[in-house]
C-alpha cells in the first residue's frame, strides 16, 4: 500500500506535461508491439519458405546427379553385357592355357580396361562365372561360388542395384549362349558426391525401385512405409524428432527418392531479421516520440507560455501585457489573468513608489544623524594642533577625514559627480593606507569624460571597504594592490574596484550582495542603486579563487534619478 501511495504521489506531482507526452506515447506504442512481431514473423516465415525452396533444389540437384550417374553405369553395364567378344571369351571351353593366355591378353581384359578407363566413377569390375576353363585366370574372373546369396535355380538374374557406404552395386547375369554356362557380372560406381549432398545435415534418405524395394535406406528410416501419400513439405516424425520430407523421382530407374531433413536445420536463426525488426521498431518508436512531442509542444504550447507569465509576475514584473486570440478554454484563462495583471501592476506601482520615498527618507535621516558644522570645526583645529606641532602626518589624515565626511554627507543632497565620489574614495584610501601602514598600492584608471557625470553619492566607498576587509587584508603573500577605475560603455557607466586578494570560492560573491551587513555594506549599496535606476542596474561580482575580485556597478550616463 506504501509503495502504491508513493506512486501514485509521484505520479501526481510529475508536470503535466510529461503525463500528457507519456499518455500520447504510450497511446501510440501499444499498436507498435503486435505490429513488431507479426513483421518479425512474417519476414521469419519468408525467409522460411525460402529456405525450403534452397534445400528442394540442392536435393533436387543431387537426385539429377544420382540419376545422371545410374545413367552412365547403365551404359557401362550395357557395353559389359553385350559386348560381343567379352561373351565369347566367358563361354569358350576346353582350350590350353597359352590360348587362355592370348584370349584374355588380347581380347577380354583390353576390351573391359577400354570402357573401364573411360569412366573415372567406377570403382572396380568383376564378373563371376562357372567356367571352369576360365575360373582364377584373369583378374576380373571369380568363381560364381564366391558371390554371396547367388541361387543358379531361380533363373537368369535380371539387373539388381543396392547401394551401400556411397556406392552403387550392380548385379546382372550374362545372356545364355547356348552353353549351359553362367556368368555374373557385378560392378561398384562412386555415387558419394550426390549422396553426401542428400545426407548432409543429418539428412536420412529412402530409395525405393517400383516394386517398392528400398534400394537404399538411413538409420531410423526403416519404421516408415508411407510412400504413396508422401509429398514435399510433409512433416514425419522419425524415432520421435520431427522432419520435413522432399519427394523427387529417378527417370532412369523408376526409383523414388524420400529425403528427411531434420526440422531443426530449417530453422531460422539470422540475427539480421531481428536487427531489422529491432531497428524499424526503434524507428517508429522515435517517430512516436517525436509525434508525442510535436503534439505536446502544440497542445501546451499556450499553457507554457501562460506558466512563464506566472512566473514573471511571480519575481515581481509586472509590466508584461498577456492576451490571447484563442476563445478555448486556455485562452480565457489567458485574458483574465492578463486583466488580473492590469490590475495588480496599479497597486503594485502605488507601493513601490511609497518605498522609494521611504528609503529616501532612511537615507536623509542617516546624514542628519551627523552634525556636519560640528565635526568639521574639530577635524579644522586637529589639523591647525598638528601642523603646529610638526606631526604632517597627523595633519594629513584629519584632513583626509575631513574631506571624507564633506562627500560622504554631500549637503544632504542624494546625488554628486563622478568626480566628487572619486574624491570621497580617494580621502577613504588614504586613511586605510595609515590604518595599514601603507601595505598596499591604490591605482585609478578614470575616463576624463566621466568625471562631470551625475550618480548616486556613497556607492564607491563600500566596494573598497568590501575589496580590503576579504581581499587586501586576506592576502598572505604579496604586496596588495587596490585598483579603481571608471570608464563609459556606450551608454553605460561602469565604476569598479579590483584587489589582488584571495577571491570569492563558490557562491560567497552572491552572499556578499545578498546577506545583511553591520555597516553600509554591498547590499545596501544594491538596493540603493536598483530603487534609483532600476532593477536591470546593481552590482556585479567577477571573482577568480586564488588570484582577485572585482567589483563593479553599471549605470546609465547621467541619468536623471526617479
Amino acid at each position: 500500500m506504501k509503495i502504491g501511495s508513493g506512486l501514485k504521489r509521484k505520479i501526481q506531482n510529475t508536470k503535466f506535461s510529461r503525463k500528457l507526452f507519456a499518455a500520447f506515447f504510450l497511446t501510440s506504442s501499444i499498436t507498435l508491439i503486435p505490429l513488431g512481431i507479426y513483421s518479425y514473423y512474417q519476414a521469419h516465415n519468408n525467409l522460411l519458405d525460402k529456405q525450403k525452396q534452397s534445400v528442394k533444389e540442392q536435393i533436387w540437384q543431387a537426385n539429377t546427379m544420382l540419376n545422371s550417374q545410374i545413367a552412365q553405369s547403365q551404359t557401362v553395364i550395357s557395353s559389359l553385357l553385350y559386348n560381343s567378344e567379352i561373351i565369347q571369351c566367358l563361354n569358350t571351353e576346353n582350350i590350353s592355357y597359352y590360348q587362355q593366355y592370348l584370349m584374355f591378353q588380347n581380347s577380354l581384359e583390353p576390351t573391359i580396361e577400354s570402357i573401364v578407363s573411360s569412366h573415372s566413377n567406377i570403382l572396380f569390375v568383376k564378373i563371376y562365372t562357372d567356367n571352369e576353363t576360365l575360373k582364377g585366370h584373369s583378374r576380373y574372373l571369380y568363381d560364381l561360388e564366391e558371390l554371396p546369396d547367388y541361387d543358379k535355380s531361380s533363373g537368369r538374374m535380371l539387373l539388381n542395384y543396392k547401394i551401400n557406404d556411397g556406392k552403387l552395386t550392380a548385379l546382372c547375369q550374362y545372356p545364355f549362349q547356348g552353353a549351359d554356362l553362367t556368368n555374373v557380372l557385378y560392378i561398384e560406381f562412386r555415387i558419394s558426391e550426390s549422396l553426401g549432398l542428400m545426407l548432409n545435415g543429418e539428412k536420412k534418405l529412402l530409395l525405393i525401385d517400383g516394386s517398392e524395394n528400398r534400394i537404399f535406406e538411413s538409420p531410423g528410416t526403416q519404421g516408415y512405409a508411407e510412400y504413396e501419400k508422401a509429398e514435399n513439405y510433409q512433416e514425419v516424425r522419425l524415432n520421435g524428432e520431427k522432419y520435413i520430407l522432399f519427394v523427387n523421382n529417378i527417370p532412369e530407374t523408376g526409383w523414388k527418392s524420400l529425403c528427411f531433413v531434420p526440422e531443426k536445420n530449417m530453422e531460422i536463426n539470422d540475427p539480421s531479421i531481428l536487427r531489422a525488426t529491432f531497428l524499424v521498431l526503434i524507428l517508429a518508436i522515435f517517430l512516436c516520440l517525436l509525434m508525442s512531442w510535436l503534439l505536446c509542444r502544440w497542445l501546451l504550447g499556450p499553457m507554457e507560455k501562460l506558466r512563464k507569465h506566472i512566473r514573471q509576475v511571480e519575481e515581481g514584473d509586472f509590466s508584461i501585457e498577456v492576451s490571447s486570440e484563442a476563445e478555448d478554454e486556455i485562452g480565457q484563462l489567458t485574458n483574465a489573468f492578463g486583466a488580473m495583471i492590469k490590475k495588480l501592476n496599479v497597486l503594485v506601482n502605488e507601493v513601490y513608489r511609497s518605498q522609494i520615498v521611504q528609503k529616501e527618507a532612511e537615507f536623509k535621516m542617516l546624514q542628519a544623524q551627523l552634525n556636519p558644522h560640528f565635526l568639521y570645526n574639530t577635524l579644522s583645529f586637529i589639523n591647525w594642533s598638528a601642523l603646529k606641532a610638526g606631526e604632517k602626518e597627523i595633519a594629513k589624515i584629519s584632513r583626509d577625514i575631513s574631506s571624507f565626511y564633506r562627500t560622504a554627507l554631500n549637503s544632504g543632497k542624494a546625488t554628486t559627480t563622478v568626480e566628487e565620489e572619486l574624491l570621497n574614495a580617494q580621502s577613504y584610501i588614504s586613511i586605510q593606507l595609515a590604518l595599514h601602514n601603507n601595505s598596499f598600492d591604490a591605482e585609478y584608471e578614470i575616463g576624463e569624460e566621466c568625471r562631470p557625470c551625475q550618480i548616486i553619492c556613497n556607492i564607491l566607498q563600500p566596494l573598497i571597504e568590501n575589496a580590503l576587509e576579504h581581499g587586501i587584508d586576506k592576502k598572505r603573500d604579496g604586496r596588495g594592490v587596490l585598483r579603481i577605475f571608471v570608464r563609459k560603455e556606450g551608454e553605460k557607466l561602469v565604476l569598479a574596484v579590483t584587489d589582488n586578494g584571495p577571491g570569492f570560492a563558490g557562491d560567497e560573491e552572491k552572499q556578499a550582495i545578498n546577506q545583511e551587513s553591520k555597516g553600509y555594506g554591498l547590499k545596501n549599496v544594491n538596493d540603493r542603486i536598483r530603487i534609483f535606476y532600476g532593477d536591470d542596474y546593481g552590482i556585479e561580482i567577477y571573482s577568480n579563487a586564488g588570484e582577485d575580485t572585482r567589483i563593479q556597478i553599471r549605470i546609465p550616463v547621467s541619468a536623471e534619478v526617479n
